[in-house]
């Protein structure tokens, strides 16, 4: 950039934190502070914003806004924070991403009264538009937020996460192999969730194989790959699985973890995919309550966050849509328009519950799809950056 004297971002509180931390980390943009303008009661999510900035290094002051909707009131105050900013030797920017309506006016007519950089961060190209100059084409924004600084700023602390080093190869060759036959193995994965669910939690043995599960051929089959794999041992009608990770992985876990190994392969390939995650654990605090989440697969890409669920059981009437429901509310509370949610079911959702993952914007890979997961998974991807 043309800029080259050091910069402040004057940034205000609002609904899309990430746009108030990606112009500030972006190595070519010469940053070295920020001014968080808030209210009173926005406190905590100052707390979380200033977190992260800190942790990259960068200087926070805080600036207190009035509580008013008296647009002549917010104008004083931040024509009051211009005059002091006057005399400190870095150029201020008015990042006007964020903020109530009359706020953002406000310190919009200040900063262009004193000839101030004024931008927003546009979430759907992830670019600086220029504000306050004629004919100047958009600012690229880089994508180095992590996963754990995405989800500070919107209140989530990540307490853990798996296979931080990938998917071991053995568990992978299974998982490509099983999708390559899904519509073969519905009934024999649905048989194995059950034997791999219900087992002794001491020993891990499952209950004894019924006469319907022991003519299932693609049970069986299934069953022959992960003892060929040395990860359990039948013994005679019951199944011992070696541990709890590998009765995991039996109950579905196998499906999550393919799909996470394609996830990370896909870094490769698409160059905005800056960071991802296998089984993230996350806490968030609502009225004083802790609660807690569990994220299948996580993406961020392009500085928004994708969500995959993933499902190997017969969904029941009803579960289908209350389990959109829920996707599409914790999607929801982790990034609002940042946040971009799938669901990959080896059952296919009635019409209603299709039409309302339509509604609710909530990608399907179903059996039709699964065969080629990593191409559909490196398209939907694409397509989330390019629109």
């Amino acid at each position: 950039m043309e800029q080259q004297n050091k910069v402040t971002h004057l940034c205000l509180i609002g609904d899309d934190p990430t746009a108030n931390l990606t112009p500030i980390i972006d190595k070519n943009i010469p940053s070295d502070r920020v001014i968080i303008a808030h209210e009173e009661h926005q406190h905590e999510q100052v707390k979380q914003l200033k977190k992260v900035i800190q942790t990259r290094g960068y200087k926070v002051d805080k600036w207190l806004l009035p509580t008013t909707f008296n647009t002549e009131e917010i104008k004083f105050n931040f024509m009051q924070l211009f005059e002091q900013e006057a005399s400190h030797p870095s150029d201020t920017w008015l990042n006007a991403s964020n903020g109530s309506r009359y706020q953002i006016l406000a310190a919009y007519e200040v900063a262009k009264a004193y000839e101030a950089k004024i931008y927003i961060v546009e979430p759907k190209y992830d670019a600086l538009c220029w504000l306050s100059s004629k004919n100047k084409e958009m600012t690229p924004v880089a994508d180095k937020i992590k996963l754990h600084e995405f989800l500070t700023v919107y209140g989530c602390s990540l307490t853990s996460q798996q296979n931080n080093k990938g998917i071991p190869v053995n568990l992978r060759a299974i998982g490509e192999n099983w999708l390559k036959q899904a519509d073969k193995l519905q009934t024999g994965l649905a048989k194995l969730n059950y034997l791999a669910q219900f087992t002794n939690s001491d020993t891990f043995i499952s209950e004894e194989q019924d006469n319907a599960m022991l003519n299932d051929e693609s049970l069986q089959w299934l069953l022959n790959d992960l003892e060929t794999m040395e990860l359990i041992e039948v013994k005679g009608k019951s199944v011992n699985f070696q541990n709890e990770k590998t009765r995991f992985f039996a109950n579905g876990g196998w499906l999550e973890e393919i799909t996470y190994s394609y996830i990370r392969n896909l870094s490769s390939e698409i160059a905005e995919l800056q960071d991802d995650g296998h089984s993230v654990e996350i806490e968030r605090s609502i009225n004083g309550k802790t609660i807690k989440n569990e994220l299948d697969v996580v993406a961020l890409v392009n500085n928004k966050l994708h969500v995959i669920e993933c499902k190997t059981k017969r969904l029941k009437n009803g579960d289908g849509a209350n389990m959109l429901y829920k996707i599409d509310s914790l999607a929801e509370r982790l990034g609002g328009i940042k946040c971009n949610a799938a669901l990959i079911t080896f059952y296919s959702l009635n019409k209603s519950e299709v039409a309302r993952a339509r509604e609710l914007n909530i990608e399907i890979f179903n059996i039709s799809q699964i065969s080629n997961l990593k191409g559909n998974l490196k398209n939907w991807l694409t397509k989330q950056i390019i629109e």
